[in-house]
């Protein structure tokens, strides 16, 4: 527990560089699943195990073992990333690790998918993409 705590700690002191710049606060935990809040009125409790953040609108509880990170984003999505076409040969999974298929690079697998959230794996690293 003591570690976990740490580890919470270490996490908000990376949170609070230039904050203001961004309007949510993105919940990740274990599973994959992404909660967004709003930063405006942000605040946050530990108390047992727990992290209770509120806000104006909403309270949302998350046990601090099953959270895998938070961090600051501009879109409540929490989907930052920008892809290049360099990388060649993508493997598209869904957020749920289901395999979509290979294509020979990022747009072309963009061009085809449904909308929706996917995971992109190219020889390089994996990203995150939001389809439309």
């Amino acid at each position: 527990m003591k570690k976990v705590l740490l580890t919470f700690i270490a996490m908000l002191a990376m949170l609070s560089v230039r904050a203001d710049e961004y309007p949510y606060m993105i919940f990740q935990t274990t599973d994959g699943t992404i909660h967004a809040m709003a930063v405006e009125s942000l605040s946050m409790e530990i108390s047992n195990g727990q992290l209770v953040a509120s806000n104006n609108e909403e309270s949302k509880t998350f046990t601090l073992t099953d959270l895998s990170r938070m961090f600051f984003c501009t879109d409540s999505t929490g989907i930052e990333e920008v892809f290049s076409d360099d990388a060649g040969e993508v493997t598209v999974f869904t957020v749920m690790g289901v395999f979509v298929g290979k294509y020979p690079n990022a747009n072309n697998a963009v061009k085809v998918l449904d909308g929706g959230v996917y995971l992109l794996k190219t020889k390089y690293n994996t990203i995150k993409i939001a389809v439309q």
